[in-house]
This record gives structure tokens, C-alpha cells and sequence, in this order.
């Protein structure tokens, strides 16, 4: 249901909501009662593969603590620890890293379910192999997406039995799909109870501390658009909601890198994620012309006096403590507008985020019966994904000078490797990248942690490069490298796969040409309006189906402008893009196009590029509808000494011309004072 359409039937969403959860839940159980069947039998595997890259972590101890911290809750017979921390980031500060110290498996995706006497740990195709290899005998691998493999939702509604009381951190869990649980969970006879603490800590005495960097504006030049602006934008949708000129309504953002892009604001708490744990609340009542707006952080993050605190302050946004939000929800007062009565949230329509968690809606006052989620088009999320003429010409410009940065890093390693027979491991090479590209304009980071992967590690599509031990690169498979870095002016995300001996052989050719040809087929795609990422997927996957070859991760992602290297709504498939349901591809949206192809223990290929949708004209133009392409914004050659040329159209030969020729009359100028790249771009 949409917000329209919730707002309409305010009267009627009690029993819409019911059916609704009812539906999910019933989906859920299935067949409980003929389908307690051994879950176990499809996820078993060796406690920790010691000949792999990973070593298994001893987690006995924690596990016994947290078993007594769930016999303290009233007997808890299972407990869920996602990834998540309570803004549902994709990325952690390390305090809120709880399912990888409670399992050992350190990925970013991943959930946990412990019960009395059994733990289980899934994990999607990404990190079936890393996870095989990190949890130690106490965990059962569940390796979603593998036929006859049950995600830990389902798990858990045919392991339950009548009575069992199964708990959860209710900030971690989203708010759909944690409502569809507990209905599901009532259900099948158990019970949900929901501690007002996380009982991963108790088992975590070093548990790291936050970081607590203030937060700073994100310059005009950069963002393109005054936080102002984006603020009155969101008031004017809140008051174009039938129910607006009758009762308030308080907008709810959640998610960190919305809160950041609104306010033109970064911050430093996750690790390659400029952002920083708040809440943001936009509430417009009715006959008011402004908004009354808070951000809810900490008083470390925007000291007191500071120039970001006055920054903050000349928006008309009120600045109050991180977990105020907590008692603004459950407070409710009369709708005036009283400096106290602004913060009882609990009067007003609360419009949140998909990605708000249940325990904001067990603290509202008003109840679920005044309570909007949005689905991924939410007025913040999309607005954020499709970028204004300034951010789009950052991510140009950003794209450049690392293209530059790039193709010095690779010209000097190949001539090392190649032509010199120096050893260079995965890490030193990813280092030296980094090195190059720290003295750039702009540079502020990375923007996640190299995956630098020579031979069988490359195969591993989430490989962790580790800093010391890692591989030499080799001469007889295709090295890996998927590295980027932040700029004030973009977010890079790159991946190229390269050779660095004399001859590949046939079997990586074939492979690296089939993902080349899924490269091509998307950046050369043109579509109407209206057209999904899900239903451009198939073409990036069609040359490899035909050699019964696939790869198990989405085509490709939204990317945030110095912001996360990962962004929603949008995508290249329903696998992708922070949302399960597709979103039309709009002109301004950002994303990385990035097949690719995974032989298990022994070679991995991807390319990734960065691509902005943009309008083109068509012959035709059919229907009158407006036509879609795409513009390259990644400006780094593809490795011709691995392509099977024999395999491409004429077509794509021209296209995979062009596109290192483009490369070269774009980068060469600003290389030129590095004879070494200067000749390896030439030649590319």
C-alpha cells in the first residue's frame, strides 16, 4: 500500500495491516508441521577449513555466555543477532559488529540464530566459502540461495516448538520483516520476547567503543543542492498527504546516509562510510508554513558552539541527544505548537523509512493504526539517488583523476610482475593503490576494504585481503583487484581483472569474454521509461547462461556521492540495491555494472564500471514514452590480453575499442609526467 493510500485509510489500516502480516506469515510457517525436516543435512560442512585463507574462530566461550544471558530473559529458547545496527546500515561501526564476534564470521551480510544447545549461521553465495572456512564446530553453515537451503526466517519457523520463547534486539530488525516474524512466530505456538538490551554485549567485555569525530558540512560545491532546499522539499510532501491539513505529520529518517545527504552532512563513525548514527524528524503541522525539524546525535558529534552546531542551528533544525528520539515517540500531548508539543512525536502520523526498525514502532504512541513505512521510494531515498548536475560532474571528475591514479598503480605493477619477475603480494599491491591515489585532490579515504585476489582467492567474490600473509600474485591465473576510494567529489567503486603472465589459458579467456560480453550488453543497453534494473539483469548473465556459467551476486548497485559505496533503491537486480522490489531506472542514478564469473578453489573474474542513466533519442521513440541509456563514468582500460576475440560480434570489438580509446584520450594528459603509464595506456 502506498503512503496515499494509507493516509486515506487511516480508518481501515488496522485491519489492512493484519491481513497483510497475516499473509507473510502464513508464507512463512508453510507446512510446519510436515516440514520439521533435518535442516542440517544441506548445510553441513567441516568445522573450519584450515587449508583455506580463514581460520576458525573459538567462540565456545561467548556462546555459553549469551546462552546464560537468554536463561536470565525469562528462558529464551533461540535468540537472533543480525548484522544490523539499529539505522539497518550495511556497514558497522565496530560496537555494532555483534553477529560477527558472536560466530566468528567476520562478512558483512550474514544472521545468526543460537538456541539452547545448537547455533546457526547463514550466509549468501558471496560468502559461502569464507564462512565454510571462519566458523569453528559450535556453528551449522546454512548457505542461502543453494537449493533446499532455507534463509534463517524460514529456519527458525519449522525449528520453533509450541511454547518456545525466541528473542531479539527489536533496533536490529527491521520493521517489515520483523513484523511478519512475530506474526508467523504467534502462529506456529511461540512466544516473542523482546529484551530491552542486546544480549551479544554481555557476552563482548572488550567490546570496541564508538568513534566520536564531529560531524561536518558538505560544501555546496560538492552537494549541489542547499539542505535547506531538501528540507522544504520534504515538508511540501508532507503536506500534500490527504491527512495534512487535519493532523501532523512527522516524516522519520533512519537510515544514516539519507540523514547525511539531507543535511549536507558527513561524519566519520563507520569505517569508509562518511556518515554518523542519527535520526532525523521533519514534522509539518497543519496551518504552519515551515517545518519544525530535529536531528537527533549525540552532543560529541555536534559540540556546542561549534561551527557545524551553528551550521545546523541557521537550518532551523533543533539539536537534541541521540536517544531523545526514544522519549519524543512515546510522548503525546495536544498538536500545538509548543516547543513541547514538537517533540511528541507520538501526536502526529509518524512517516518512516523501510528501513526503520520495530523498535521505533513499539515506541510510538500512536500505535501502528497512525503509522506509515514507506516501500523504497521513499521522497528522501530517491531524491538522493538521482543525482543533481553537480554531484554527476563530481563523479566525473572523481572518476578521472582515480582513472589516472589507476592506470599508474597498474602500469608499475605489471612491469614488475611481468616484465621484472618481482614477487608482489595481494596486499602490497593494494597498498600501493591506495598510496597513489592519497596525494589526489579531494581524497578522503577509502571507501571499503580491498579485495586484492590473486589465483583461488579471487573466486571468493567478498574476498578480505588480509594484511599480513597474504598470496603473492601469480603468473598463471587472473589477479583480481575491486578497490575504491572516497572523494569529497564522488565515491569510487572499481573492479578489473588482468593477467600477468605470457599466455592465459583458453578455459580464462572463455570466462573473462563471456563477462565482458555481460558488461557490454548493460552499458550498451537502451530502454523506455518505467524500466527496472531486475529487468535489465538477464542481459549482463546471457553470454555466460550459454556456456552454463552464472555468478551469484547482483549485476550491479546504486552508489552514493561521498556517501556509501553501496546505495539504494536502485539496482541491477532484485539481489542488489538495498530493496527487493525493483525500482524504475531513473535519468541521474548512479550504478556499477558488474558481472562476473567464480571457479571455486581456483580463478575469479569481474569488471565493474560505474554508469549513469541518462535520456537518448531513439529512431522511433515508440509510444511516446522517453528512451534510456547509459554514460560510462569509470575511466580505467580492460586488459585486451584476455579476451577470446573470437567470441565478440564485430559490435562488441568495437565497443571494447572505443572504450579503451576513450580511456586513453582521457587519462594520457594527466599521466604524462610518468613515462612507464604513459607507454602501458598507450598500448592498452
Amino acid at each position: 500500500m502506498s503512503c496515499f493510500s494509507f493516509l486515506r485509510r487511516l480508518s481501515k489500516l488496522d485491519v489492512a495491516s493484519d491481513a497483510s502480516s497475516m499473509q507473510s506469515a502464513s508464507t512463512l510457517v508453510g507446512h510446519v508441521d510436515d516440514a520439521r525436516q533435518d535442516e542440517k543435512a544441506s548445510a553441513v560442512r567441516p568445522c573450519g577449513d584450515a587449508r583455506g585463507r580463514f581460520a576458525p574462530t573459538p567462540t565456545t566461550k561467548q556462546l555459553s555466555v549469551l546462552r546464560d544471558e537468554m536463561h536470565k530473559e525469562g528462558g529464551l529458547a533461540w535468540y537472533i543477532v543480525s548484522s544490523d545496527d539499529e539505522h539497518a546500515s550495511e556497514y558497522t561501526a565496530p560496537p555494532d559488529q555483534r553477529r560477527a564476534f558472536i560466530t566468528g564470521f567476520t562478512a558483512s551480510a550474514g544472521t545468526a540464530i543460537v538456541g539452547t544447545d545448537e547455533a546457526h549461521a547463514f550466509a549468501d553465495g558471496r560468502y559461502w566459502v569464507q564462512a565454510e572456512q571462519q566458523l569453528d564446530c559450535n556453528w551449522t553453515l546454512h548457505k542461502v540461495g543453494m537449493s533446499g537451503t532455507d534463509n534463517w526466517d524460514a529456519f527458525l519457523l519449522k525449528a520453533v516448538k509450541p511454547g518456545d520463547k525466541v528473542g531479539f534486539d527489536a533496533k536490529t530488525i527491521s520493521y517489515k520483516p520483523a513484523k511478519a516474524l512475530i506474526a508467523a512466530l504467534k502462529q506456529a505456538g511461540a512466544e516473542v520476547s523482546l529484551p530491552t538490551r542486546n544480549l551479544v554485549d554481555a557476552a563482548w567485555p572488550d567490546r570496541p567503543e564508538p568513534k566520536l569525530v564531529p560531524v561536518h558540512e558538505h560544501p555546496l560545491k560538492f552537494s549541489g543542492k542547499h539542505a535547506s532546499e531538501k528540507l522544504a522539499d520534504l515538508h511540501k510532501w508532507n503536506q500534500a498527504q490527504p491527512a495534512a491539513d487535519q493532523r501532523g505529520i512527522t516524516y522519520l529518517i533512519s537510515a544514516l546516509d539519507e540523514v547525511a545527504w539531507t543535511l549536507n552532512l558527513r561524519g566519520d563513525a563507520i569505517p569508509n562510510n562518511p556518515v554518523f548514527p542519527a535520526y532525523l524528524t521533519i514534522t509539518s503541522l497543519p496551518g504552519e508554513q515551515h517545518p519544525f525539524t530535529t536531528l537527533y546525535i549525540s552532543s560529541d558529534l555536534v559540540p556546542h558552539g561549534s561551527d557545524v552546531y551553528h551550521y545546523i542551528s541557521s537550518l532551523g533544525v533543533r539539536i537534541l541527544e541521540h536517544d531523545a528520539i526514544w522519549s519524543s515517540l512515546s510522548a503525546s500531548t495536544s498538536a500545538t505548537t509548543t516547543t513541547i508539543s514538537i517533540s511528541a512525536i507520538g501526536d502526529n502520523i509518524l512517516v518512516a523509512t523501510e528501513k526503520v526498525s520495530w523498535a521505533i514502532v513499539e515506541a510510538f504512541a500512536g500505535g501502528e493504526e497512525n503509522m506509515c513505512v514507506l516501500g523504497p521510494q521513499s521522497p528522501s531515498a530517491m531524491a538522493k539517488a538521482v543525482k543533481n548536475d553537480v554531484e554527476i560532474q563530481g563523479f566525473r571528475n572523481a572518476y578521472l583523476r582515480d582513472g589516472a591514479a589507476w592506470c599508474i598503480w597498474a602500469a608499475h605493477l605489471d612491469h614488475d610482475i611481468r616484465c621484472r619477475g618481482k614477487q608482489v603480494d595481494e596486499w602490497t599491491a593494494a597498498v600501493r593503490l591506495d598510496k597513489e591515489r592519497q596525494p589526489l585532490k579531494y581524497y578522503a579515504g577509502e571507501s571499503y576494504e580491498p579485495i586484492s585476489a590473486t589465483g583461488q582467492n579471487a573466486a571468493l567474490p567478498h574476498y578480505e585481503t588480509p594484511a599480513t600473509g597474504s598470496d603473492v600474485i601469480n603468473t598463471t591465473t587472473p589477479y583480481l583487484c575491486d578497490y575504491g576510494a572516497q572523494y569529497l567529489d564522488g565515491t569510487i567503486d572499481t573492479t578489473r581483472t588482468v593477467f600477468f603472465g605470457q599466455r592465459p589459458s583458453k578455459e580464462h579467456t572463455r570466462a573473462f569474454t563471456r563477462v565482458l560480453q555481460g558488461h557490454i550488453a548493460i552499458d550498451r543497453a537502451v530502454f523506455p521509461a518505467g524500466s527496472t534494473g531486475a529487468m535489465l539483469d538477464v542481459l549482463a548473465r546471457k553470454a555466460l547462461w550459454q556456456d552454463g556459467m552464472n555468478y551469484s551476486h547482483g549485476t550491479g548497485h546504486g552508489i552514493g556521492a561521498y556517501l556509501g559505496v553501496h546505495e539504494g533503491p536502485h539496482g541491477f537486480s532484485t539481489s542488489s540495491g538495498g530493496s527487493k522490489v525493483p525500482v524504475a531506472l531513473q535519468p541521474g542514478m548512479m550504478l556499477s555494472n558488474e558481472p562476473g564469473f567464480y571457479e571455486e578453489g581456483h580463478y575469479g573474474i569481474r569488471t565493474e564500471s560505474i554508469i549513469c542513466v541518462k535520456e537518448v533519442d531513439t529512431r522511433r521513440n515508440f509510444g511516446g514514452t522517453k528512451w534510456y541509456g547509459f554514460e560510462r563514468i569509470t575511466q580505467v582500460p580492460i586488459d585486451r590480453r584476455l579476451v577470446d576475440f573470437s567470441l565478440l560480434s564485430k559490435d562488441e570489438v568495437g565497443w571494447l575499442h572505443k572504450h579503451n580509446e576513450d580511456v586513453k584520450r582521457n587519462v594520457l594528459p594527466l599521466i604524462k609526467h610518468d613515462r612507464l603509464a604513459t607507454r602501458w595506456l598507450s598500448r592498452q
